[in-house]
């Protein structure tokens, strides 16, 4: 299928980084700093998903992010939609707001094969790093938050309202374009834990309602 791509292999695009953020204050700015210090990204743009700590407070304070703010939380999904809006580059590269040891290699791998039209899609896995991640990552390897698109493969995606099902979302939409994604391994990287940030029962609640999402999601598309 046609998917409209207009990247001539080779040719260098611009590429802009979106990471979005709910009470990610204490480790927001260890990613955003990476991409920033990397130079591989043109904009920084951090969206703030109705945080109730201070992540927006410390996104505006480091000076080269920038910041999209929703007054309420909205879920993922559209954190990630806010932040295509808000960026005009023809290729979009979405970060979680949590990750570990992420260094510019790894966004270098991500991001370089999009970004020079030798593919229209890649997403990262995490290998060697933190057991648990690594394995989830094994089980589910297509459910990640580290992905680089071509723009107009987000303009035909229709399903924003999904929160944390966005990834198989995103997924299924570019099966049904007919595009393969580049999957790039992440050596070392890895991911907090939803019950390390909220603690063990809000976490755990926090992780089946991403599975519910990720389930409605599915049955959704079929």
């Amino acid at each position: 299928m046609n998917t409209g791509s207009t990247a001539v292999p080779g040719v260098r695009q611009q590429v802009d980084a979106i990471i979005p953020a709910f009470d990610e204050g204490p480790r927001v700015l260890a990613v955003a700093r990476v991409a920033l210090e990397s130079e591989l990204f043109a904009r920084v743009i951090v969206v703030d998903d109705g945080s109730r700590d201070d992540t927006a407070a410390r996104v505006e304070a480091e000076p080269g992010l920038e910041l999209v703010r929703h007054e309420r939380n909205q879920g993922k999904s559209e954190a990630m939609h806010s932040g295509f809006l808000a960026s005009s580059a023809p290729v979009i590269c979405y970060l979680d707001a949590d990750l570990l040891h992420v260094n510019a290699g790894h966004l270098r791998a991500l991001i370089e094969p999009v970004q020079y039209g030798h593919n229209q899609a890649s997403l990262a896995v995490f290998t060697g790093g933190r057991t648990l991640t690594s394995l989830a990552q094994k089980i589910s390897p297509l459910i990640s938050g580290q992905r680089c698109l071509q723009r107009q493969l987000l303009e035909s995606f229709g399903d924003w309202d999904s929160r944390f099902g966005v990834e198989t979302s995103l997924n299924e939409h570019l099966e049904s374009l007919g595009v393969e994604q580049l999957v790039v391994e992440w050596p070392g990287a890895a991911q907090v834990m939803k019950e390390e940030k909220r603690g063990c029962l809000a976490g755990f609640a926090a992780r089946l309602g991403m599975y519910r999402d990720i389930a409605a999601s599915k049955m959704r598309r079929h």
